[in-house]
C-alpha cells in the first residue's frame, strides 16, 4: 500500500517479501520478500504463520523512482550466498548490522530517506521486528555453510528475469513453481525452498530484509536462511518494474548419492573453494515425503497433535473423512478441478476454521507440523 503525505512526497512500504516457500519439503519466501517453503501457520495463534500463506505478508508499493544504474548482479548474486554463509556460520556477526539499521528508524519505525531522497521507507512492525531479530541472532547457533549450486542459481535467475515487468510470487509466467524450475535446470534434490526479496540492491540489504522478516508472523524467510537442512543454494537478481529490484534465492537439500557433485563453496569472504555438503533437520515442522505424487493429487501428512477433520473446496470435503495423527493420505482431485482453489481447513480440538485462498493444490504435499501449523511443498 502506498501512502503519501505532503511532507514526504514519496513513501515506499518496506521491502516486500513474498511468503517463504518449501517444496518437497520446499520453502519459499518473498519479502518485499516472498517465501516459498510453504511455511506453516498456526490456526490458534500467529506464532507460526498468518494466512494466506503464500502472500500473507506482502506489502504493496508503487514505483517510486527508476534506478539510473543497475548493480552488477553477478557480483550481488555471489555475495548473497557468501552473506548467507557468514550469518549461518556466525549469526552474531549480523547484530551490529541490524543495530545500525535500527538506529536509522524514526519513532514510528520507519526510515526517512530509506528509499531515496524525500522517500520514507515504511515498515509494518516497526522497531520491534528489528529488535526481535537481534535477540534471535544472539541465541541462534551456527549452522553449516551453503555450497553454491550453479543449477539453482540458473533457476533463480530465470525467475528473477521472468518478473522484470512487475510480477511477484513463486509461480512463473509458465506456471512452474520453484521446485519445477529447479528440475528444468537439472537440479537433483530431495527438498527445496525459495526466498524472494523485492527492493534491495545489495546482498546485505537482502539478508537484512529476510532476517528481520517484517510482517511475516512465523519468520519463514528467516527460517529458510538458518535451516540446517539446506546444503546448497543459488541466487538470481534483476530489475523489477514495480519494486526496482528482485532477488530470488533457491535452497536445496542434495540427496546423499549426489552430494559433492559439480559444486563450489562460497566462503564468507566471497571467494570460491571446494566444499562438502552439510546435513541437518528441517526447521518449521517435520519433513515432507520426497516421494513424488501425480499432478492431479494432493498429499496430506498429519504430524500434528489433533486429527484433520476436513478439507473443503466450495463446501465439498475432498479429504474423505478425518485424518488421524500420524497418518497420510493421497487425494485424487476431480478431473475438472482447477489447481488454484480457496481451501477451508478444519482441525480437531479447539482450533478455528482456516481459509487458505488461492492455493495451488495440484501435485502438492500438505504437511501438518507438530505445532499444528501447515506447510505446502511441491
Amino acid at each position: 500500500m502506498m501512502k503519501v503525505n505532503r511532507f514526504n512526497p514519496k513513501i515506499l512500504v518496506r521491502n516486500m517479501r513474498y511468503g517463504p516457500m518449501r517444496y518437497g519439503p520446499t520453502s519459499l519466501a518473498i519479502g518485499a520478500s516472498v517465501l516459498a517453503v510453504f511455511c506453516g501457520h498456526s490456526p490458534q495463534q500467529d506464532g507460526q504463520f498468518t494466512f494466506p500463506l503464500a502472500v500473507g505478508a506482502v506489502a504493496h508499493a508503487q514505483t517510486i523512482a527508476q534506478v539510473s544504474e543497475q548493480p552488477d548482479w553477478a557480483v550481488v548474486e555471489r555475495e548473497i550466498i557468501a552473506e548467507h554463509n557468514r550469518v549461518r556460520q556466525n549469526p552474531q556477526s549480523y547484530i551490529p548490522i541490524l543495530e545500525a539499521y535500527l538506529a536509522r528508524m524514526d519513532t514510528r519505525g520507519n526510515i526517512p530517506n530509506g528509499c531515496g531522497p524525500n522517500c520514507t521507507l515504511l515498515t509494518q512492525e516497526g522497531r520491534a521486528a528489528v529488535q526481535e531479530a537481534i535477540n534471535f541472532l544472539r541465541n541462534q547457533t551456527a549452522v553449516g555453510p551453503l555450497t553454491l549450486s550453479e543449477g539453482a542459481a540458473q533457476a533463480a535467475k530465470a525467475h528473477a528475469q521472468d518478473q522484470r515487468n512487475g510480477a511477484i510470487g513463486h509461480i512463473g509466467s509458465d506456471g512452474r513453481n520453484s521446485s519445477q524450475r529447479l528440475s528444468r535446470f537439472g537440479v537433483q534434490n530431495s527438498s527445496s525452498g525459495e526466498n524472494i526479496d523485492y527492493g534491495s540492491s545489495t546482498a546485505q540489504e537482502v539478508l537484512v530484509s529476510l532476517i528481520v522478516d517484517d510482517g511475516v508472523a512465523n519468520r519463514g524467510h528467516r527460517a529458510n536462511i538458518f535451516s540446517p537442512d539446506w546444503t546448497m543454494a543459488g541466487a538470481g537478481c534483476g530489475a523489477h518494474a514495480t519494486y526496482r529490484t528482485v532477488c530470488v534465492i533457491d535452497y536445496i537439500k542434495v540427496p546423499q548419492a549426489t552430494a559433492g557433485t559439480g559444486a563450489t563453496n562460497a566462503s564468507p569472504s566471497g571467494s570460491q573453494q571446494s566444499g562438502t555438503q552439510q546435513s541437518g533437520s528441517q526447521q518449521s515442522g517435520s519433513q515432507n515425503s520426497s516421494q513424488t505424487i501425480a499432478s492431479n493429487q494432493l498429499r496430506v501428512i498429519n504430524n500434528g497433535t489433533v486429527a484433520l477433520l476436513s478439507l473443503k473446496i466450495a463446501d465439498v470435503d475432498i479429504l474423505g473423512g478425518p485424518l488421524a495423527v500420524g497418518q497420510s493420505r493421497d487425494i485424487t482431485l476431480a478431473a475438472n478441478q482447477s489447481c488454484r482453489v480457496n481451501l477451508a481447513i478444519q482441525l480437531g480440538g479447539n482450533y478455528r476454521n482456516l481459509d487458505w485462498n488461492n492455493l495451488d493444490v495440484c501435485g502438492a504435499t500438505m504437511n501438518i507440523s507438530d505445532r499444528n501449523g501447515f506447510r505446502v511443498s511441491y
